[in-house]
């Protein structure tokens, strides 16, 4: 049942960083036309601006919960590295439950938040009426999604698999 949970959730972070890479081609379309529309056609648009801002959260937090998975993201693990294997496997465990707890308290905030947004019909400060939970929710689930890799990452490192293989430091980079 857990596997085909992970797979769920692996299937599902790939179809969002899909949408992500489509936000990155959106964004730059539409920063190409309105430098085109404003500067030679002097009819600049109201709502490039505006969908621009939330495509950057897209990229942003679709993006993230991939590069959680593949261990893609900025991390320093110099003292990591260059610690005993049993120290090393323990620093690893501790930063992971540390990051599942940061993201879990966060996901509770913004999903409160991302409620409250939704009861009150709330719209971006904007020219064109974007509902301020579309982008209050990807960040939610980038969140949400970031720390349930977090949390696998972390019973991964449980397993009896690694415990055998000195050159194993914990990490997954």
């Amino acid at each position: 049942m857990l596997t085909l949970l992970a797979r769920i959730h692996d299937g599902v972070t790939r179809l969002a960083f899909w949408v992500a890479m489509a936000s990155v081609f959106y964004l730059t379309a539409v920063t190409a036309f309105e430098v085109v529309s404003r500067y030679f056609f002097r009819a600049p648009t109201d709502w490039a601006p505006d969908t621009s801002a939330v495509a950057f959260a897209f990229i942003a937090f679709l993006a993230a919960p991939e590069l959680s998975r593949s261990s893609g993201h900025a991390a320093m693990t110099f003292v990591v590295e260059t610690s005993r294997p049993a120290i090393s496997v323990w620093m690893q465990r501790f930063s992971l439950l540390l990051a599942v707890m940061v993201c879990a308290m966060l996901v509770w905030f913004g999903g409160i938040e991302t409620s409250r947004q939704i009861a009150n019909d709330i719209s971006m400060i904007a020219a064109t009426r974007i509902p301020k939970w579309i982008v209050t929710g990807v960040i939610v689930y980038g969140i949400a999604s970031s720390g349930l890799y977090f949390l696998r990452h972390l019973l991964a490192t449980f397993l009896t698999s690694h415990k055998d293989d000195p050159k194993w430091s914990g990490t997954y980079s």
